[in-house]
């Protein structure tokens, strides 16, 4: 538990921890008094042989305790592999999580539904204390999870009065927060949205713009409870009004349902002008549309069936065919995707046009240097000693082992492990490293962080199994509204104003990196084209309109961390920016004429008020660091490190 309250797993503090436990134990046998007990323990006492059993007890268990931790106490034991993986603050945010997991699992049999709620939080309590057997019965439940160990794990919150009591507490007001329900055509299952307004009740009505939200869950649970207290956040902080759909989840109602449910909704607000959800319709409404996880793939799936509708109905129009629908639906004002899950190809080779990808000066400009660094180091498999490593793994000496005499000072100092490419034998090495240039290899980072202790390869393998359900024969390198990552650029090419949010440490780090670099990629060639063909420049087209961040230490559902992650309510609060920048954006559209509307839709950050841009830089500089501060951790180039130590000249 020790080591889980510093928030850096550590083999010198658990032993730290046990030496302190085994010393307040002898203590208690040399001092400790019958009569200083409670009075129950001291009648026990009394009625049971000898003068005082209890401290039998204490040293038979003090004796198992110590035996239990002889290896870690002389440096026996097992390296730890999450060392210098995460932010202390985000393994704190985990070692709760982690708690609240195991003890809900526990519970979970437990009847009646009163009783299983106060057990949960009673064992929740106890596994924060003993945070090592919390970790092994999480770990055992999600070797073979099931769809409701999933929801009783991502619903606590929305599901246990207790924890939503406090969630509440915490939360800033609303004035209004209603739950709605919307009929679909073709007498399909009618779509539940919640709605939530900060601001003054009789100022609904003249809003024009509204942040669309698509919630999380692994496709298989987390309704919009489960995120109110970022929804609260982002409705006091940006005034607007905001929908967050519950769409249908997974096994039930397997794909393509979710994503054609949302687009149903999504071309309903748009049509309606916002009155289905209390706006006046008296103009277009703007739609800025925010999913993390699930619904970050759920956002980029919609805005991609938006936009090949459009096509659609484009295409059919200039063939002059018959059953040509009457109008194109809106595309969105603007797309905020944080930590979104962009592909089913479950590889764990990247391939090497998306290495090439990362190594292209439009993402490494795109991507703060730092960051970059450090999803390099990730891919760098050979300059480890360990190739499962995503982190320095060279140890430092023990301050442990010296006291206990086993690495004296005077000794001489045992040389590091040294990395895998260095064992390589060969006699040129420009020829070596010429080879590894057009021979690479780099797996991905669902493979790198394998073991992350937010969401692990079994967890993403049971999602992907749920969602995809038990008659699907997908296409897993063209549809793109299961794979938006897999998008041709032709389509890329139009996306609006897209910002993208996700922690390095992130097992879908990979799709962020790559599905913003294929989106900015795309962008290019189509300016590209457009200048050779003298065409007017469109600044949908501006890198400023493709933006990606990364929390520095951070994993996977940071937002779900609100309550005891300060870098949660300033990611909150960044994202409240974006939507706030791009809501700027479209009023300042609305005001131009109509003919000059769509060019100034998408400005470069330069020409944003500055109050918007100033906040946006200080949130942003409490949870990331700057590029120079990035490139400085991670390598720029992957090749071209790999050789850098002893190269024979």
């Amino acid at each position: 538990m020790l080591d889980h309250l510093v928030g850096k797993p550590s083999a010198n503090w658990k032993r730290t921890q046990v030496v302190l436990t085994l010393l307040f134990g002898l203590w208690a046998l040399m001092k400790g008094k019958t009569t200083h007990l409670p009075r129950i323990v001291q009648k026990l006492n009394r009625k049971t042989v000898g003068s005082s059993p209890w401290k039998v007890a204490l040293g038979t268990w003090m004796s198992y305790y110590f035996l239990q931790n002889l290896f870690l106490l002389v440096g026996l034991n097992a390296p730890e592999p999450l060392t210098r993986l995460y932010k202390r603050s985000f393994y704190r945010g985990t070692w709760i999580l982690t708690a609240l997991d195991a003890g809900f699992f526990t519970a979970m049999p437990i009847r009646p539904t009163w009783l299983r709620h106060i057990c949960s939080m009673v064992f929740s309590f106890y596994y924060l204390i003993f945070a090592d057997a919390a970790e092994e019965r999480v770990r055992r439940v999600r070797a073979t999870i099931s769809i409701d160990h999933m929801r009783v794990s991502w619903e606590k919150v929305a599901g246990n009065p207790i924890l939503n009591l406090m969630s509440r507490v915490l939360r800033p007001p609303l004035t209004i927060k209603r739950t709605l329900h919307f009929e679909r055509k073709n007498g399909l299952p009618s779509t539940e949205v919640l709605f939530l307004y900060a601001g003054d009740p009789k100022t609904l009505a003249e809003q024009t713009t509204i942040l669309l939200q698509f919630p999380g869950g692994g496709f298989v649970s987390m309704p919009p409870s489960c995120h109110e207290d970022a929804l609260a956040a982002w409705a006091n902080q940006t005034g607007l009004p905001i929908v967050s759909v519950n769409y249908k989840k997974a096994p039930e109602y397997p794909y393509p349902w979710p994503v054609d449910e949302c687009f149903d909704f999504y071309a309903a607000l748009t049509q309606s002008r916002g009155r289905m959800v209390g706006l006046s319709g008296k103009q277009d409404v703007k739609v800025i549309i925010v999913g993390d996880s699930a619904g970050g793939n759920l956002t980029a799936a919609v805005t991609l069936k938006v936009l090949s509708y459009n096509q659609e109905i484009k295409t059919r129009s200039s063939l002059r065919l018959d059953e040509v629908p009457k109008s194109t639906v809106q595309v969105p004002d603007g797309l905020v995707l944080i930590y979104p899950a962009l592909d089913f190809e479950m590889t764990c080779w990247m391939t090497p046009a998306q290495l090439s990808l990362l190594r292209s000066p439009s993402t490494t400009d795109m991507i703060r240097s730092k960051s970059l660094q450090s999803l390099m180091d990730t891919k760098d498999h050979l300059s480890h000693s360990s190739p499962l490593s995503t982190v320095p793994d060279i140890e430092k000496q023990s301050l442990w082992k010296r006291a206990f005499g086993m690495t004296p000072l005077e000794a001489p100092k045992k040389q590091p492990e040294p990395a895998i490419e260095q064992r390589v034998v060969a006699q040129d090495m420009t020829k070596v490293k010429s080879a590894w240039e057009t021979a690479r290899i780099a797996m991905t980072s669902r493979m790198c962080y394998f073991n992350d202790r937010i969401i692990t390869a079994d967890m993403m393998r049971a999602m992907a199994i749920l969602y995809l359900g038990p008659h699907a024969t997908p296409d897993f390198e063209r549809d793109y509204l299961l794979s938006p990552i897999v998008a041709p650029q032709d389509l890329l090419a139009q996306f609006p104003k897209t910002y993208m949010l996700c922690g390095e440490k992130d097992p879908f780090v990979d799709d962020t990196v790559i599905f913003a670099g294929k989106i900015r990629h795309a962008k290019h060639q189509e300016r590209n084209r457009r200048e050779q063909e003298d065409l007017e420049y469109d600044p949908l087209l501006d890198d400023s309109t493709v933006q990606v961040q990364f929390l520095e230490g951070m994993s996977h559902a940071f937002l779900q961390m609100m309550a005891f992650l300060p870098e949660a309510h300033q990611a909150v609060k960044t994202i409240g920016d974006w939507v706030l920048e791009m809501a700027a954006d479209t009023e300042e559209s609305t005001d131009e004429s109509s003919s000059m509307a769509s060019d100034n839709m998408d400005l470069p950050l330069v020409n944003e008020p500055v109050n918007t841009a100033r906040k946006i830089a200080v949130h942003l500089a409490e949870i990331v660091t700057s590029e120079r501060d990035m490139m400085s951790r991670r390598k720029s180039d992957l090749v071209s490190e790999l050789f850098t130590q002893k190269v024979q000249q």
